[in-house]
Protein backbone atom coordinates (compact mmCIF):
# COMPACT_ATOMS: atom_id res chain seq x y z
CA UNK A 1 0.00 0.00 0.00
CA UNK A 2 1.41 3.11 -0.71
CA UNK A 3 1.56 5.42 2.28
CA UNK A 4 0.89 8.49 1.08
CA UNK A 5 -3.21 7.77 0.85
CA UNK A 6 -3.40 5.82 4.59
CA UNK A 7 -4.52 8.96 6.07
CA UNK A 8 -7.36 7.64 4.27
CA UNK A 9 -7.85 4.71 6.05
CA UNK A 10 -9.96 4.34 9.13
CA UNK A 11 -8.72 0.99 9.95
CA UNK A 12 -5.37 1.54 12.55
CA UNK A 13 -5.13 -2.04 12.58
CA UNK A 14 -5.12 -2.35 8.53
CA UNK A 15 -2.16 0.79 9.01
CA UNK A 16 -0.33 -1.04 11.52
CA UNK A 17 -0.31 -4.97 10.07
CA UNK A 18 0.28 -3.76 6.71
CA UNK A 19 4.16 -3.65 7.00
CA UNK A 20 4.39 -6.85 8.67
CA UNK A 21 1.68 -8.36 6.27
CA UNK A 22 4.45 -8.22 3.08
CA UNK A 23 7.04 -9.91 5.29
CA UNK A 24 4.65 -12.90 6.33
CA UNK A 25 3.19 -13.10 2.56
CA UNK A 26 6.58 -13.29 1.43
CA UNK A 27 7.00 -16.72 3.93
CA UNK A 28 3.82 -18.12 3.04
CA UNK A 29 3.98 -18.00 -0.90
CA UNK A 30 6.68 -19.27 -2.53
CA UNK A 31 5.82 -16.78 -5.40
CA UNK A 32 3.56 -13.43 -5.79
CA UNK A 33 2.07 -12.30 -9.29
CA UNK A 34 0.72 -9.21 -9.41
CA UNK A 35 -0.45 -8.03 -12.84
CA UNK A 36 -1.66 -4.63 -13.54
CA UNK A 37 -2.18 -3.95 -9.56
CA UNK A 38 -2.46 0.21 -9.90
CA UNK A 39 -5.01 -0.64 -12.13
CA UNK A 40 -6.79 -0.33 -8.38
CA UNK A 41 -6.07 3.97 -8.63
CA UNK A 42 -6.32 6.00 -5.20
CA UNK A 43 -8.42 8.81 -4.55
CA UNK A 44 -10.74 6.96 -7.14
CA UNK A 45 -14.35 5.76 -5.80
CA UNK A 46 -13.76 1.68 -7.17
CA UNK A 47 -15.64 -1.18 -6.32
CA UNK A 48 -13.65 -4.39 -6.77
CA UNK A 49 -15.92 -6.83 -8.10
CA UNK A 50 -13.47 -10.36 -6.96
CA UNK A 51 -13.93 -14.04 -7.27
CA UNK A 52 -12.66 -15.31 -3.39
CA UNK A 53 -11.34 -19.05 -3.13
CA UNK A 54 -9.75 -18.63 0.29
CA UNK A 55 -11.45 -17.00 3.66
CA UNK A 56 -9.17 -13.86 4.50
CA UNK A 57 -6.10 -14.52 2.12
CA UNK A 58 -7.89 -13.01 -1.07
CA UNK A 59 -8.95 -9.30 1.15
CA UNK A 60 -5.48 -9.56 2.59
CA UNK A 61 -4.01 -8.96 -0.73
CA UNK A 62 -6.08 -6.01 -1.66
CA UNK A 63 -5.07 -4.04 1.51
CA UNK A 64 -1.75 -4.84 1.28
CA UNK A 65 -0.47 -4.75 -1.92
CA UNK A 66 -3.05 -2.70 -3.49
CA UNK A 67 -2.48 1.73 -3.18
CA UNK A 68 -5.60 2.81 -2.16
CA UNK A 69 -6.73 1.88 1.35
CA UNK A 70 -9.37 -0.88 0.62
CA UNK A 71 -12.49 -1.80 2.50
CA UNK A 72 -13.35 -5.60 2.69
CA UNK A 73 -17.15 -7.04 2.78
CA UNK A 74 -17.30 -9.41 4.52
CA UNK A 75 -20.02 -12.02 6.15
CA UNK A 76 -22.07 -10.51 8.96
CA UNK A 77 -22.13 -14.04 11.43
CA UNK A 78 -18.52 -12.98 12.59
CA UNK A 79 -19.34 -9.05 13.37
CA UNK A 80 -22.05 -10.89 16.07
CA UNK A 81 -19.60 -10.38 18.89
CA UNK A 82 -18.71 -6.84 20.03
CA UNK A 83 -14.89 -7.54 20.72
CA UNK A 84 -14.42 -9.60 16.94
CA UNK A 85 -16.72 -6.74 15.56
CA UNK A 86 -14.15 -4.00 16.49
CA UNK A 87 -11.11 -5.88 15.47
CA UNK A 88 -12.62 -6.33 11.70
CA UNK A 89 -13.43 -2.67 11.85
CA UNK A 90 -10.02 -1.68 12.63
CA UNK A 91 -9.22 -3.70 9.51
CA UNK A 92 -11.62 -1.74 7.21
CA UNK A 93 -13.94 -4.54 6.91
CA UNK A 94 -17.16 -4.68 7.45
CA UNK A 95 -20.48 -6.76 7.22
CA UNK A 96 -22.97 -8.00 4.93
CA UNK A 97 -26.04 -9.80 6.48
CA UNK A 98 -26.93 -13.24 4.21
CA UNK A 99 -30.21 -14.96 4.54
CA UNK A 100 -28.46 -18.16 4.32
CA UNK A 101 -26.85 -17.02 7.56
CA UNK A 102 -29.84 -16.80 9.47
CA UNK A 103 -30.88 -13.33 8.75
CA UNK A 104 -34.19 -11.45 7.64
CA UNK A 105 -35.43 -8.27 6.33
CA UNK A 106 -33.28 -5.63 4.09
CA UNK A 107 -32.78 -2.90 6.40
CA UNK A 108 -29.29 -4.38 8.02
CA UNK A 109 -28.03 -4.48 4.30
CA UNK A 110 -29.36 -0.96 3.66
CA UNK A 111 -27.26 -0.13 6.35
CA UNK A 112 -24.37 -1.47 4.44
CA UNK A 113 -25.40 -0.36 0.98
CA UNK A 114 -25.07 3.48 2.70
CA UNK A 115 -21.84 2.58 4.24
CA UNK A 116 -20.46 1.33 0.56
CA UNK A 117 -21.93 4.91 -0.73
CA UNK A 118 -19.97 6.66 1.60
CA UNK A 119 -16.86 5.22 1.10
CA UNK A 120 -17.17 5.49 -2.83
CA UNK A 121 -18.06 8.96 -2.22
CA UNK A 122 -15.21 9.53 0.10
CA UNK A 123 -13.14 7.77 -2.95
CA UNK A 124 -11.86 5.03 -1.80
CA UNK A 125 -11.70 1.30 -2.48
CA UNK A 126 -14.83 -1.30 -1.54
CA UNK A 127 -14.24 -4.92 -2.29
CA UNK A 128 -16.91 -6.99 -2.90
CA UNK A 129 -16.33 -10.99 -3.20
CA UNK A 130 -19.31 -11.08 -6.01
CA UNK A 131 -19.83 -14.74 -5.66
CA UNK A 132 -21.37 -14.48 -2.66
CA UNK A 133 -19.14 -17.25 -1.43
CA UNK A 134 -15.71 -18.88 -0.95
CA UNK A 135 -14.61 -21.72 -2.99
CA UNK A 136 -11.31 -23.49 -3.96
CA UNK A 137 -12.91 -24.59 -7.73
CA UNK A 138 -11.14 -22.86 -10.77
CA UNK A 139 -14.31 -22.01 -11.29
CA UNK A 140 -15.96 -18.70 -11.36
CA UNK A 141 -19.88 -18.94 -9.68
CA UNK A 142 -22.58 -16.70 -11.17
CA UNK A 143 -22.43 -12.87 -9.63
CA UNK A 144 -24.97 -11.60 -6.99
CA UNK A 145 -26.48 -8.47 -7.63
CA UNK A 146 -25.41 -6.24 -4.98
CA UNK A 147 -22.65 -4.88 -6.43
CA UNK A 148 -24.58 -3.52 -9.21
CA UNK A 149 -27.27 -2.05 -7.27
CA UNK A 150 -24.77 -0.46 -5.07
CA UNK A 151 -22.96 1.03 -8.39
CA UNK A 152 -26.14 2.62 -9.54
CA UNK A 153 -27.48 4.23 -6.36
CA UNK A 154 -24.21 5.80 -5.25
CA UNK A 155 -24.50 6.85 -9.22
CA UNK A 156 -27.44 8.34 -8.68
CA UNK A 157 -27.21 10.24 -5.98
CA UNK A 158 -23.75 11.73 -6.64
CA UNK A 159 -23.47 11.39 -10.40
CA UNK A 160 -19.69 10.17 -10.00
CA UNK A 161 -18.41 10.38 -13.19
CA UNK A 162 -15.46 8.36 -12.91
CA UNK A 163 -17.16 5.27 -10.64
CA UNK A 164 -15.93 2.16 -11.88
CA UNK A 165 -16.00 -1.37 -10.96
CA UNK A 166 -12.45 -3.36 -11.18
CA UNK A 167 -12.61 -6.47 -11.80
CA UNK A 168 -9.84 -8.68 -9.89
CA UNK A 169 -9.24 -12.41 -10.44
CA UNK A 170 -7.41 -14.34 -6.82
CA UNK A 171 -6.12 -17.71 -8.38
CA UNK A 172 -3.63 -19.98 -6.56
CA UNK A 173 -2.59 -23.19 -7.15
CA UNK A 174 -4.28 -24.81 -4.26
CA UNK A 175 -5.46 -22.51 -2.10
CA UNK A 176 -4.96 -24.40 0.96
CA UNK A 177 -1.49 -25.18 1.27
CA UNK A 178 1.97 -23.12 2.50
CA UNK A 179 4.46 -22.24 -0.50
CA UNK A 180 1.60 -22.10 -2.79
CA UNK A 181 1.55 -19.59 -5.77
CA UNK A 182 -1.02 -16.71 -5.69
CA UNK A 183 -1.90 -14.72 -9.05
CA UNK A 184 -3.71 -11.75 -8.52
CA UNK A 185 -5.43 -10.36 -11.82
CA UNK A 186 -6.59 -6.55 -11.76
CA UNK A 187 -8.23 -6.46 -15.14
CA UNK A 188 -9.83 -3.35 -16.86
CA UNK A 189 -12.57 -1.14 -15.26
CA UNK A 190 -16.26 -0.98 -15.95
CA UNK A 191 -17.44 2.57 -15.88
CA UNK A 192 -21.05 2.75 -14.55
CA UNK A 193 -21.91 6.03 -16.56
CA UNK A 194 -22.12 4.01 -19.72
CA UNK A 195 -24.88 1.75 -18.45
CA UNK A 196 -27.10 4.92 -16.99
CA UNK A 197 -29.11 6.03 -19.63
CA UNK A 198 -30.13 2.29 -19.90
CA UNK A 199 -30.83 2.40 -16.18
CA UNK A 200 -33.14 5.54 -16.46
CA UNK A 201 -34.96 3.96 -19.44
CA UNK A 202 -35.31 0.22 -17.30
CA UNK A 203 -33.10 -0.37 -13.90
CA UNK A 204 -33.05 -4.82 -14.35
CA UNK A 205 -32.41 -4.30 -17.62
CA UNK A 206 -29.36 -2.06 -16.83
CA UNK A 207 -28.61 -4.04 -13.73
CA UNK A 208 -28.57 -7.33 -15.36
CA UNK A 209 -26.36 -5.98 -18.37
CA UNK A 210 -23.94 -4.85 -16.11
CA UNK A 211 -23.96 -8.14 -14.25
CA UNK A 212 -23.26 -9.75 -17.27
CA UNK A 213 -20.32 -7.99 -18.43
CA UNK A 214 -18.86 -7.89 -15.06
CA UNK A 215 -18.83 -11.53 -15.17
CA UNK A 216 -17.49 -11.80 -18.42
CA UNK A 217 -15.03 -9.62 -17.24
CA UNK A 218 -13.80 -11.69 -13.82
CA UNK A 219 -13.96 -14.86 -15.96
CA UNK A 220 -11.31 -13.76 -18.48
CA UNK A 221 -8.63 -13.52 -15.45
CA UNK A 222 -9.72 -16.12 -13.40
CA UNK A 223 -9.35 -20.16 -13.78
CA UNK A 224 -12.74 -21.34 -15.19
CA UNK A 225 -12.82 -24.91 -15.75
CA UNK A 226 -16.59 -25.31 -17.10
CA UNK A 227 -16.99 -28.83 -16.54
CA UNK A 228 -16.77 -30.04 -12.75
CA UNK A 229 -15.62 -33.44 -14.28
CA UNK A 230 -12.53 -31.97 -15.96
CA UNK A 231 -11.41 -30.73 -12.74
CA UNK A 232 -8.75 -33.60 -12.43
CA UNK A 233 -7.93 -33.63 -15.98
CA UNK A 234 -7.51 -29.93 -15.58
CA UNK A 235 -5.10 -30.32 -12.40
CA UNK A 236 -2.91 -32.99 -13.80
CA UNK A 237 -2.51 -30.83 -17.28
CA UNK A 238 -1.55 -27.72 -15.44
CA UNK A 239 0.86 -29.38 -13.21
CA UNK A 240 2.65 -30.42 -16.55
CA UNK A 241 2.57 -27.09 -17.92
CA UNK A 242 4.35 -25.69 -14.89
CA UNK A 243 6.65 -28.05 -14.79
CA UNK A 244 7.62 -27.33 -18.89
CA UNK A 245 7.83 -23.33 -17.44
CA UNK A 246 9.07 -23.44 -14.20
CA UNK A 247 8.85 -19.98 -12.10
CA UNK A 248 11.87 -18.03 -11.59
CA UNK A 249 12.65 -18.31 -7.34
CA UNK A 250 13.48 -14.30 -7.85
CA UNK A 251 12.06 -12.23 -6.88
CA UNK A 252 9.66 -13.26 -4.92
CA UNK A 253 6.82 -11.12 -6.07
CA UNK A 254 6.66 -10.03 -10.08
CA UNK A 255 4.32 -7.54 -10.99
CA UNK A 256 4.01 -9.60 -14.40
CA UNK A 257 1.77 -12.46 -14.57
CA UNK A 258 2.79 -14.53 -17.54
CA UNK A 259 2.35 -18.34 -16.21
CA UNK A 260 -0.83 -17.39 -15.05
CA UNK A 261 -1.95 -16.53 -19.32
CA UNK A 262 -0.41 -19.41 -20.20
CA UNK A 263 -2.28 -21.84 -17.72
CA UNK A 264 -5.48 -19.92 -18.42
CA UNK A 265 -4.83 -20.01 -22.41
CA UNK A 266 -4.63 -24.06 -21.65
CA UNK A 267 -7.58 -24.12 -19.69
CA UNK A 268 -9.92 -22.28 -22.24
CA UNK A 269 -8.26 -25.20 -24.92
CA UNK A 270 -9.41 -27.96 -22.33
CA UNK A 271 -12.94 -26.05 -22.70
CA UNK A 272 -12.76 -25.96 -26.15
CA UNK A 273 -12.07 -29.80 -26.56
CA UNK A 274 -13.87 -32.04 -27.80
CA UNK A 275 -15.11 -34.77 -25.34
CA UNK A 276 -13.94 -37.83 -27.71
CA UNK A 277 -10.40 -36.13 -27.64
CA UNK A 278 -10.55 -35.11 -24.26
CA UNK A 279 -11.54 -38.92 -23.04
CA UNK A 280 -8.22 -39.90 -24.77
CA UNK A 281 -6.11 -36.92 -23.08
CA UNK A 282 -7.60 -38.08 -19.85
CA UNK A 283 -6.43 -41.80 -20.65
CA UNK A 284 -2.81 -41.14 -20.80
CA UNK A 285 -2.58 -38.75 -18.33
CA UNK A 286 -4.41 -40.77 -16.32
CA UNK A 287 -1.82 -43.54 -16.99
CA UNK A 288 1.11 -41.27 -16.46
CA UNK A 289 0.18 -40.07 -13.17
CA UNK A 290 -0.63 -43.24 -11.60
CA UNK A 291 2.87 -44.77 -12.92
CA UNK A 292 4.72 -41.62 -11.02
CA UNK A 293 2.36 -42.98 -8.06
CA UNK A 294 3.77 -46.40 -8.44
CA UNK A 295 7.36 -45.91 -8.34
CA UNK A 296 7.03 -42.84 -5.96
CA UNK A 297 8.20 -40.15 -8.17
CA UNK A 298 7.09 -36.37 -9.19
CA UNK A 299 6.83 -35.13 -12.81
CA UNK A 300 9.00 -32.24 -11.84
CA UNK A 301 11.54 -34.41 -10.82
CA UNK A 302 10.96 -36.70 -14.44
CA UNK A 303 11.28 -33.15 -16.42
CA UNK A 304 14.31 -31.32 -14.49
CA UNK A 305 17.07 -33.44 -14.04
CA UNK A 306 19.03 -30.60 -13.18
CA UNK A 307 17.80 -30.19 -9.83
CA UNK A 308 20.30 -32.93 -9.09
CA UNK A 309 23.49 -31.15 -10.00
CA UNK A 310 26.52 -31.14 -7.99
CA UNK A 311 26.16 -27.04 -7.95
CA UNK A 312 23.01 -27.71 -5.69
CA UNK A 313 24.83 -30.26 -3.34
CA UNK A 314 27.26 -27.98 -2.91
CA UNK A 315 25.14 -25.13 -1.92
CA UNK A 316 23.03 -27.40 0.46
CA UNK A 317 25.94 -28.14 2.23
CA UNK A 318 27.44 -24.82 2.66
CA UNK A 319 23.68 -23.14 3.44
CA UNK A 320 22.99 -26.06 6.44
CA UNK A 321 24.52 -24.18 9.46
CA UNK A 322 22.36 -21.16 8.47
CA UNK A 323 19.06 -23.35 7.70
CA UNK A 324 19.54 -25.29 10.29
CA UNK A 325 20.22 -22.13 12.94
CA UNK A 326 17.12 -20.50 11.12
CA UNK A 327 14.91 -24.08 12.19
CA UNK A 328 15.77 -24.04 15.54
CA UNK A 329 15.20 -20.43 15.96
CA UNK A 330 11.81 -20.68 14.37
CA UNK A 331 10.42 -24.11 15.66
CA UNK A 332 8.85 -22.48 18.48
CA UNK A 333 6.58 -20.47 16.09
CA UNK A 334 5.79 -23.36 13.41
CA UNK A 335 5.58 -25.84 16.26
CA UNK A 336 2.36 -23.62 17.97
CA UNK A 337 1.16 -22.26 14.62
CA UNK A 338 0.57 -25.85 12.63
CA UNK A 339 -0.75 -27.59 15.81
CA UNK A 340 -3.62 -24.76 16.77
CA UNK A 341 -3.91 -24.43 12.91
CA UNK A 342 -4.27 -28.37 11.90
CA UNK A 343 -6.50 -28.66 15.42
CA UNK A 344 -8.94 -25.81 14.77
CA UNK A 345 -9.40 -26.11 11.05
CA UNK A 346 -12.06 -28.07 9.45
CA UNK A 347 -12.28 -26.75 5.73
CA UNK A 348 -9.35 -26.16 3.02
CA UNK A 349 -10.61 -22.45 2.39
CA UNK A 350 -9.60 -21.11 5.94
CA UNK A 351 -6.26 -23.36 6.46
CA UNK A 352 -3.62 -20.80 4.77
CA UNK A 353 -6.07 -17.88 6.70
CA UNK A 354 -5.79 -18.86 10.30
CA UNK A 355 -2.19 -20.15 9.41
CA UNK A 356 -1.20 -16.68 8.41
CA UNK A 357 -3.13 -15.06 11.46
CA UNK A 358 -1.84 -17.08 13.81
CA UNK A 359 1.96 -16.37 12.09
CA UNK A 360 1.28 -12.95 12.33
CA UNK A 361 0.08 -13.26 15.88
CA UNK A 362 2.22 -15.73 17.31
CA UNK A 363 5.14 -14.16 15.42
CA UNK A 364 4.50 -11.06 16.05
CA UNK A 365 4.51 -11.46 19.75
CA UNK A 366 7.55 -13.93 19.73
CA UNK A 367 9.70 -11.42 17.75
CA UNK A 368 8.31 -8.17 19.81
CA UNK A 369 9.39 -10.37 23.14
CA UNK A 370 13.02 -11.20 21.54
CA UNK A 371 13.59 -7.49 20.57
CA UNK A 372 12.20 -5.81 23.91
CA UNK A 373 14.52 -8.16 25.60
CA UNK A 374 17.72 -7.44 23.97
CA UNK A 375 17.21 -3.49 24.48
CA UNK A 376 15.95 -3.91 28.20
CA UNK A 377 19.08 -5.88 28.77
CA UNK A 378 21.57 -4.55 26.64
CA UNK A 379 21.73 -7.47 24.54
CA UNK A 380 22.56 -6.66 21.10
CA UNK A 381 22.75 -9.67 19.42
CA UNK A 382 19.37 -10.33 20.49
CA UNK A 383 18.24 -7.47 18.34
CA UNK A 384 19.49 -8.20 15.88
CA UNK A 385 18.74 -11.82 15.98
CA UNK A 386 15.13 -10.64 16.07
CA UNK A 387 15.32 -8.21 13.17
CA UNK A 388 16.81 -10.93 11.46
CA UNK A 389 14.33 -13.71 12.25
CA UNK A 390 11.98 -13.60 8.88
CA UNK A 391 15.23 -13.93 6.65
CA UNK A 392 16.20 -16.73 8.65
CA UNK A 393 12.71 -18.16 8.31
CA UNK A 394 13.01 -17.71 4.50
CA UNK A 395 16.59 -19.34 4.40
CA UNK A 396 15.74 -22.75 6.13
CA UNK A 397 12.15 -23.01 4.94
CA UNK A 398 14.14 -22.07 0.83
CA UNK A 399 16.77 -25.01 1.82
CA UNK A 400 14.57 -27.40 2.91
CA UNK A 401 12.55 -27.05 -0.68
CA UNK A 402 16.01 -27.39 -2.26
CA UNK A 403 16.98 -30.13 -0.83
CA UNK A 404 13.28 -31.66 -1.46
CA UNK A 405 13.58 -31.25 -5.02
CA UNK A 406 17.24 -32.33 -4.96
CA UNK A 407 16.20 -35.84 -3.15
CA UNK A 408 13.56 -36.16 -5.71
CA UNK A 409 15.59 -35.18 -8.77
CA UNK A 410 18.37 -37.73 -8.10
CA UNK A 411 15.77 -40.45 -7.70
CA UNK A 412 14.34 -39.86 -10.74
CA UNK A 413 17.31 -39.22 -12.41
CA UNK A 414 18.46 -42.81 -11.92
CA UNK A 415 15.46 -44.70 -11.87
CA UNK A 416 14.69 -47.02 -14.58
CA UNK A 417 11.90 -46.33 -15.52
CA UNK A 418 12.25 -43.17 -17.15
CA UNK A 419 12.90 -42.94 -20.42
CA UNK A 420 9.00 -45.13 -20.26
CA UNK A 421 7.79 -42.11 -18.31
CA UNK A 422 9.19 -39.68 -20.46
CA UNK A 423 7.60 -41.26 -23.28
CA UNK A 424 4.17 -41.56 -21.64
CA UNK A 425 4.60 -37.52 -20.41
CA UNK A 426 5.19 -36.98 -24.34
CA UNK A 427 2.23 -39.05 -25.58
CA UNK A 428 0.27 -36.42 -23.15
CA UNK A 429 1.55 -33.45 -24.67
CA UNK A 430 0.80 -34.93 -28.10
Amino acid sequence: MDYRYARQSTGWIYLLLTPFIHVVYRLLFRKIYLHNRHGVKPKTPVLIAANHPTAFIDPIFFTTFFDPPVYNMTRGDIFSNPFFRKLLESCNMFPVFRQRDGYQGRYRNDEVFEFCKKKLLDRVAVNIFVEGEHHLDKRVLPLQKGIARIAFGTYKRHRLEDLQIVPVGCNYISGYRTRDEAKIIVGAPIFIKDYWSTYEQNPNLAINQLCRDTLKALKSICYDIHDKADDALAEQLLTLWRNNHPARHFPVVEHEAPRFWGEKALLDQLNKMPETEKHLLRERTTDYFTTLEKFGLKDEAITHPEHAKLEWLVLLVLAAPIALFGFMIGWPIRWLVYRVTKKSVKKKEFYTSVLMGMSVLVGGIYLAGMFITGLLTSTSWLVTLALLLPLLTWVSTFWKETLLRWKAASKARLHPERENLLSKRNAVRN
